[in-house]
């Protein structure tokens, strides 16, 4: 890639940069109002937006850390300062030691160390505006010494700590791109921004469940592509915002158009902006293109397409969305993730980190676990005996590899007989199981290379600068044998990967119920739900059901969402008896929760869970804001799940969508009851369990022994008596056999 000087390629964007075609009907020149200049915006970067977990330590003779982000496409950048908070040993030595400061390898800034000033420093630095390129590194070496003499490379005294309170400032200047579809998803969501993806949806009339549908199709796609940053879709029905926004039109073709049209315009108020329009002259057009959009895989180019026809892919299979782990067959690590995010070098390597995703049901019930066949390589010292590969599952300890076995050391100078061109030289294979109750939705399993230092005496250690290490991608994980059979309702699923909905990436067996005339806000939680479950699955939930309550017995056999709030959701009043809170008539009733629920068995059909005794309610006027997401199962189907979003006004909605998009505040969702208050999260268990999915018969007779000790040991008892008499009556048999024999 050719690094341009930003103002230069700045110079060239709007030089080359002009519209593709000019105005049908262009106003006289002077009539015409001066162009307005997109203003420059500053963005800041804390430390931990870009990536630092905790203080950033340097340690060592050449301790260094790098900071990664990206300049979105449609900006660059001007102007740039960091600001770091940073202290150091005491014990360096000023003449030696500094702490440089490097972008894209290129120096940026010499810190000098002075000795009696180690604490509490604060420094401002301007950075180069031409050193920033698309993807960049902002990286901190600290070149430390403390004495004159020979030094120990690990000696306690080489450290220098970078606060997390640091940031980078950027100034960034707008660019105009080109009305081109080819650029899709850029502008609108660029891949290069690390924030949350904020972008309006715009209706021109009051959207129709037909209209909604395509922007719910469209609004799952965007929250494919936003992935780990999150998504929300602010809708507007009237005016336009200030920046990249989604239209949807409802209007006939024009003569000569075959179907709907998707096009990119520049926004007609606010320089630089852009506007995605999707039209077609009813509703079913409209969904048209909203399904060409996401699966057009950037075929399209132009500022303008009309879509004349559609072969829809086939419907998905149980658990096979793209971004989860098959379970049905050992997978390759190799195929989670890249070869590049697999190496680590140097004396401390940085933790690799394999996130990954599966589905939430899977019956673990006294497993030895999920096997892992681990495969690793690593640089071999004649002196480490304490090194080890540290593994962990969601920052839970799992194991530690030895890396100096003495019965291994011999088997792999073996192999270092072999030819060079051996793929298995030095490759080590261990076999270990993953605890099954660690494993969730969302999973990062981390592999930590901790290599020994030998101390050799003074003046005589060094640190070997070509240490490596890997995982191979040939390692597998296994959840091919775990069969499909979970507890439900738990929003623990749901907020973690959308589960039960996204048991089919499609969404083919959900169906979202709406109000019959649905507020901003009630249309934004649609949209804003149809982007987390997008995010889920890696996949455009295109074949959801929308509907309305007068409708809903016609989706029985799905899973349902309610959205809404006490009077703009009929359902809401005609399945209280199915609901921990319910607001009638300015009242609202609240079901106790009962922690102390028991699992019994019904034998012709399936687990349940029965109640002796009704639980409380308490019912009251007033308390404020209230936004809740209750998760139950259908009163239409059995089996099937059901999941409300409910407010007592609509704008209280958005809550529960922030919450969602919050990691700190997501763990909270558990139960099938979650209030949601301001930043606060309580969850509760009420609704009666049931389950989801299928057992082996005889799985199934050996779980429902262990819930049902009580009915065991009588069959125990009974298959007793029953063994003793048949014993008696066959050794009463034989007995007379004998003494017939003798007489």
């Amino acid at each position: 890639m050719i690094r341009f000087p930003a103002i230069f390629l700045l110079a060239c964007l709007c030089a080359t940069n002009l519209p593709a075609q000019a105005p049908a009907a262009a106003p006289p020149a002077a009539e015409a109002p001066a162009p307005a200049t997109p203003a420059n915006r500053v963005l800041r970067l804390g430390f931990k937006e870009l990536g630092a977990s905790g203080p950033l330590m340097l340690r060592g003779v050449e301790g260094s850390i790098g900071l990664p982000f990206s300049i979105r496409s449609d900006e660059v950048v001007v102007g740039a300062k960091l600001r770091m908070d940073y202290q150091y040993s005491p014990s360096l030595l000023e003449e030696l030691s500094h702490l440089v400061v490097t972008l894209n390898d290129e120096v940026a800034a010499t810190i000098a160390l002075p000795k009696g000033q180690g604490m509490g420093n604060r420094r401002e630095i301007d950075l180069d505006p031409r050193l920033f390129i698309d993807h960049n590194k902002l990286a901190f070496r600290l070149i430390g010494h403390y004495t004159y003499r020979c030094e120990d490379p690990t000696h306690s005294s080489l450290w220098l700590s970078l606060a997390q309170s640091g940031s980078l400032e950027l100034t960034l200047a707008p660019l105009d791109l080109a009305n081109d579809l080819r650029l899709l998803p850029n502008p609108f969501f660029d891949p290069r921004d690390q924030g949350a993806l904020r972008l309006p949806f715009v209706f021109e009339e009051a959207p129709s469940p037909g209209m909604m549908k395509a922007a719910g199709i469209v609004a799952s796609w965007f929250g494919g592509q936003a992935s780990y940053r999150g998504a929300s879709f602010p809708v507007r029905l009237e005016g336009l915002p200030a920046g990249h926004a989604v239209l949807f039109r409802r209007r006939p073709s024009p003569a000569g158009e075959a179907g709907p049209a998707i096009e990119v315009q520049a926004h007609p108020s606010a320089p630089g902006a852009k506007l995605l329009i999707l039209s077609g002259a009813d509703d079913e057009a409209l969904q048209r293109a909203a399904r060409a959009l996401v699966f057009s895989n950037g075929a399209f180019s132009g500022p303008r397409v009309v879509i004349t026809s559609e072969n829809l892919p086939a419907p998905r299979e149980p658990y096979d969305a793209p971004a989860w782990l098959p379970v049905d067959r050992p997978v390759r690590f190799g195929e989670v993730m890249a070869l590049q995010d697999m190496q680590v070098r140097g004396y401390y390597p940085d933790v690799i980190r394999m996130n990954f995703r599966v589905a939430p049901d899977l019956f673990t019930w006294r497993s030895e676990g999920v096997p892992i066949d681990l495969k690793y390589r690593f640089t071999r010292l004649p002196f480490n005996k304490n090194s080890s590969l540290n593994i962990s599952l969601n920052n839970n300890f799992i194991h530690a590899l030895a890396l100096n076995d003495p019965e291994r050391r011999e088997e792999e100078q073996e192999k270092l007989r072999l030819p060079v061109l051996d793929e298995n030289l030095a490759l080590r294979e261990d076999v270990l199981f993953v605890p099954p109750y660690q494993v969730g939705g969302r999973n990062q399993m981390q592999f930590h290379f901790y290599f020994d230092i030998h101390k050799q005496g003074e003046c005589q250690d060094s640190i070997p600068d070509n240490m490596r290490a890997m995982v191979d991608p040939e390692s597998t994980i296994d959840f091919s044998s775990f069969p499909h059979y979970v507890a439900l309702p738990n929003l623990a699923y749901f907020a973690n990967i959308g589960f039960p909905f996204t048991r089919l990436a499609d969404l083919s067996e959900t169906a979202i119920v709406m109000p019959s005339s649905p507020a901003a806000a009630e249309v934004q939680m649609y949209l804003d739900l149809m982007g987390r479950m997008g995010e889920a699955t890696g996949y455009p939930g295109f074949r959801h059901a929308l509907t309305t309550a007068d409708a809903v017995e016609e989706h029985a056999d799905k899973d349902l969402i309610l959205i809404g709030s006490h009077t703009s959701q009929p359902l809401f009043g005609r399945w209280a008896e199915h609901l921990a809170l319910v607001e009638q008539q300015g009242v609202r009733r609240l079901r106790d929760p009962d922690k102390f629920l028991r699992s019994t068995y019904r034998w012709e059909e399936e687990d349940v869970q029965e109640r002796p005794d009704p639980l409380g309610d308490v019912s009251f006027t007033g308390g404020g804001a209230l936004a809740a997401a209750i998760a139950f199962e259908s009163p239409l189907k059995s089996g099937r799940s059901a999941i409300a979003f409910y407010a007592d006004q609509p704008r209280h909605l958005g809550s529960i969508s922030q919450a969602l998009n919050d990691p700190a505040r997501i763990s909270k969702f558990q139960g099938d009851w979650v209030i949601v208050r301001g930043d606060r999260v309580g969850h509760y268990q009420v609704a009666e369990t049931y389950y989801s999915g299928s057992l082996p018969w005889l799985l199934k007779l050996r779980w429902w022994f262990t819930e049902n000790p009580i009915l065991l040991g009588v069959l125990s008892i009974l298959l007793a008596l029953l063994a003793a008499i048949l014993a008696y009556r066959s050794l009463r048999r034989l007995a007379a056999r004998r003494l017939a024999t003798k007489k």
